[in-house]
């Protein structure tokens, strides 16, 4: 309703020669004009009071309070009832009235101006008292309190107007500014002072009605946001509102409680402040939630905070659109891709993973994430502690893009890969079938008697070392995980205590010798920078030490640090000619050069 058709109705010229034409006929009885105001008399002459008399078509009211003067530009209340008189005294019908607000002073009612609507018969409409009362009028809804004011703002079930600041929470009804004072329905952007927000100030919230005023709003009973008024589909959307009505927006927690606001599981998102929409199928990239991103304060340990310090990297989500949440602690197929999501271990629950990760895997399920986004120390170190036994069996990498390269979609990556981390480039290979079940794992084993991957990190020499020993148990398409250990020299040398040592006591020669402790068929290996296998028949293969690797049919026979084999003398016998001379003639084996060496 607008302003302008809330005016004060001005008596016809009618109604004026109504009143003159009575006192003219009925000077004994009737209209009187004494010192420019009107009286009626009745027949035994006496002045009438507090009465309705009418004038052709018009009524008018007999005020005892001026001595029984017609009143003029007045609120009459009627017994029960309230009319309004115009400015000539006449009885206003089917109009507005507006009237100065005395209290407008009054913070619970600022009102400039009260309004009343006048019916038909000049009855004032009023509501009931126990329940808000509502008038259609020129196609809008209004509600009015007992004395027929017109009620606005927001207004209680029970009709009444709620002046509290923070009232609005637990009102029902919005009906406009005091100059409006219409029902409102459907979206509405209303301002509101929240004491419930940590910056206790004023925020533009959106609201929702129902045609039929009230708002939409979760129950305090209800936990969930699955009840019909606290989300509402609209035009293929939905929306949810909170135990206050207000629309939520961005994160949500799913049930309405702070108990376990660290599970990824329990939170929505419903877009921006301005949209509102949930996010029920797809992906979007956000920040995730913490006490500050939401206009609720919620419990600082949220799933996007570590230790209680917020992050505020923006990551991918995705919600599968089946259950309406958000899809966690898995790897799942989405449109020919695989993808891997963070489980909800107190940290960016749900998240997207990216970049070379450590998982614990239960099938598809990601029980924990072990590290993500690994760097070439975070590499090293959990090799180290593989090597050392520490990672369990249900541990693996894998890698889901470049982490630093805006370009990738964070699609898991199999076969042979390129990692670069820091600079520095791996090679890596990761299963390229099984399904989500054991898709992209880092393959562990030999691959066809070429290359050894540990993790999937293929195993090279580097280039000091040259030559590095490798055991390997298995296969990389072996059913069970493969054990894989690499050794460089000093390792072979000081940890592993290979087979038999020999001394020469003039330091001449064989100082020390290793035999015996490898073939491909009890899992030895030995391999270059580039990470292949060497096959085939070596004498002195030198490593990054001095020392020398010596082979026959591929077998690793002997490790020791004098390649002139021939010089070698023990206990005075050059017993290093009857071996340096057989080498290549000879099938060698551990226990003949065992007997060349003279070990028993």
């Amino acid at each position: 309703m607008r302003k302008q058709t809330k005016v004060v109705a001005v008596a016809s010229a009618a109604a004026l020669l109504a009143i003159g034409g009575a006192m003219t006929s009925f000077a004994a009885q009737g209209w009187v004009e004494e010192d420019g105001s009107w009286y009626y008399y009745d027949k035994d002459g006496n002045k009438v009071e507090d009465q309705w008399k009418k004038s052709g078509d018009n009524w008018f009211w007999l005020d005892s309070e001026e001595g029984g003067a017609m009143a003029t530009d007045k609120i009459i209340d009627d017994n029960d009832d309230t009319y309004y008189v115009d400015g000539n005294g006449v009885m206003v019908t089917n109009t507005w009235v507006k009237v100065v607000n005395e209290d407008q002073d009054d913070e619970d009612d600022p009102a400039e101006y009260h309004y009343y609507y006048m019916q038909s018969n000049g009855k004032a409409y009023k509501g009931s008292g126990d329940k808000v009362s509502k008038k259609t009028i020129d196609g809008k809804q209004y509600a009015f309190d007992e004395d027929g004011i017109m009620l606005y703002g927001w207004v209680d079930e029970d009709g009444t107007m709620v002046n509290d600041e923070d009232g609005w929470a637990d009102a029902t009804y919005y009906f406009g500014s005091w100059e409006d004072g219409s029902m409102k329905t459907g979206w509405q952007k209303i301002t509101v002072h929240d004491s419930d927000n940590d910056k206790d100030d004023d925020y533009d919230y959106w609201f929702n009605f129902k045609s039929n005023g009230k708002k939409r709003v979760q129950l305090e009973s209800d936990n969930t946001t699955e009840n019909k008024d606290a989300t509402w589909k609209n035009n293929g959307k939905y929306y949810h509102f909170d135990t206050r009505g207000v629309m939520v927006y961005e994160w949500y927690p799913t049930e309405n409680t702070t108990s376990n606001l660290h599970s990824a599981s329990n939170w929505s998102y419903f877009n921006s402040p301005e949209d509102g929409a949930k996010v029920v199928k797809g992906w979007f990239k956000v920040v995730g939630p913490n006490e500050d991103t939401s206009f609720k304060e919620l419990d600082s340990e949220s799933f996007a905070s570590v230790d209680g310090v917020k992050n505020e990297d923006a990551r991918w989500y995705y919600n599968d659109g089946r259950d309406e949440g958000l899809v966690v602690g898995q790897i799942k197929k989405i449109k020919g891709k695989y993808y891997g999501f963070r489980p909800d271990d107190g940290v960016k629950g749900g998240a997207m993973l990216k970049g070379l990760c450590a998982l614990e895997m239960d099938g598809e399920k990601i029980v924990k994430v072990i590290d993500d986004d690994m760097d070439a120390d975070d590499l090293d170190d959990f090799l180290d502690n593989a090597k050392a036994g520490s990672v369990a069996n249900d541990v693996y990498l894998y890698y889901f893009g470049d982490a630093d390269d805006e370009d990738t979609d964070g699609a898991m990556k199999t076969g042979n890969v390129t990692v670069n981390l820091d600079g520095e480039s791996f090679q890596f290979k990761f299963r390229n079938n099984g399904g989500a079940e054991s898709r992209g794992r880092g393959v562990t084993g030999v691959d066809d008697g070429d290359y050894i991957y540990n993790f999937g990190k293929k195993i090279k020499a580097d280039s000091e070392d040259k030559y590095i020993l490798v055991y390997a148990d298995q296969d990389i398409n072996s059913a069970t995980r493969a054990h894989v250990v690499d050794y460089d020299g000093s390792e072979v040398r000081s940890k592993l205590g290979l087979s038999n040592g020999t001394t020469n006591a003039d330091d001449k020669g064989l100082t020390n010798v290793y035999y015996g402790f490898g073939t491909k068929d009890n899992g030895y290996y030995l391999v270059n920078t580039s990470g292949k296998i060497q096959t085939g028949n070596k004498t002195g293969v030198k490593d990054g030490d001095d020392w020398y690797w010596y082979m026959y049919k591929d077998n690793i026979m002997m490790y020791t640090d004098s390649k002139d084999l021939g010089d070698g003398k023990i206990d005075g016998k050059n017993v290093g000619k009857n071996l340096k001379s057989n080498w290549n003639k000879t099938s060698m084996t551990s226990a003949k050069i065992a007997d060349f060496l003279d070990v028993k």
